[in-house]
């Protein structure tokens, strides 16, 4: 993420990376085709890949991001799950360790989440007007889940077959917005369906902290369930709601955190790119000091 807009050639970037003590990276949706060549030629280890990479149009003209696994609409899951099989196919070509799938969303009134989240900025969690949005909010979802549901199932089970032959594993993450898929009772099943396929648990610190931070499921909760399913996890802090800050830049928990992370995980740093580099000047001692990464 923190190159985004932020540099004009993957070496520089990399090299950047590596004076602030990188040893790896990570590429996703924001990277362009040119700039996944150019960051493949830097030689760099890439230790995953967040589907879809790298970011071109979709057969609608829009982002390939934009396409959502979970759609009940079979022309746009079929293009998703396309992107994702070249996403993966990407990975073994690089020698990832890992693909990051973000499996869909509950199409649901957008203005709750963002009244609740105003609602938290101002303070006010402990009033019935929270309660009463936060309620709604998760009665739409639930309502209109089960066919949204049942699309990520199907394009994850194509999708874990292929990950399968490719020798790729797929990682699930906790989401951050409450109508993503999936929350934290259909990742254990999407998890339970999976079992002996090539899915796992991605574990995003900031994500589950901002679900906390809101009233749904606790971060230690997220932790504690899916730790021993745990291939990889992606490291930000947060203050407040706002999220992608640099490790050791806000106040999450990072004792439980390193509690509950299996030494073998796969540990990438995911920092927006309005982070400035002074910011993230000593990130991987804090880490190392948590006993995040050695």
């Amino acid at each position: 993420m923190w190159a985004k807009g932020r540099f004009n050639n993957m070496a520089k970037f990399v090299a950047r990376a590596r004076e602030l003590g990188f040893t790896r990276v990570e590429a996703n949706a924001s990277v362009s085709p040119q700039g996944l060549n150019e960051l493949i030629q830097t030689s760099i280890p890439i230790s995953s890949i967040h589907c879809p990479c790298p970011a071109v149009l979709s057969s609608r003209g829009i982002p390939i991001a934009n396409l959502s696994l979970s759609s009940i609409e079979k022309n746009e899951q079929e293009e998703a799950v396309n992107f994702a099989r070249s996403t993966i196919s990407l990975a073994k070509k690089v020698g990832a360790g890992a693909v990051i799938l973000h499996v869909g969303e509950v199409p649901i009134d957008p203005g709750l989440e963002v009244e609740l989240r105003r609602l938290y900025q101002q303070n006010l969690t402990q009033t019935e007007r929270y309660k009463q949005v936060k309620e709604r909010l998760a009665y739409q979802r639930a309502s209109q889940a089960p066919p949204h549901l049942e699309a990520a199932r199907e394009s994850l089970e194509e999708l874990s077959q292929y990950s399968q032959e490719q020798g790729i594993m797929l990682g699930l993450e906790p989401r951050f917005y409450f109508y993503e898929i999936p929350n934290i009772e259909e990742m254990e099943e999407l998890l339970n369906e999976m079992k002996g396929r090539s899915v796992g648990y991605w574990h995003d610190v900031g994500h589950a902290e901002v679900q906390q931070r809101l009233g749904f499921a606790s971060h230690k909760e997220w932790l504690s369930r899916f730790s021993h399913r745990m291939i990889g996890i992606h490291l930000h802090d947060v203050i407040g709601i706002s999220d992608h800050r640099p490790p050791g830049k806000g106040n999450v928990n990072w004792e439980l955190v390193a509690k509950h992370l299996p030494r073998r995980a796969i540990k990438v740093c995911e920092i927006a790119e309005w982070n400035e580099g002074k910011q993230i000047q000593g990130v991987v001692n804090f880490l190392r000091e948590k006993e995040i990464t050695d």
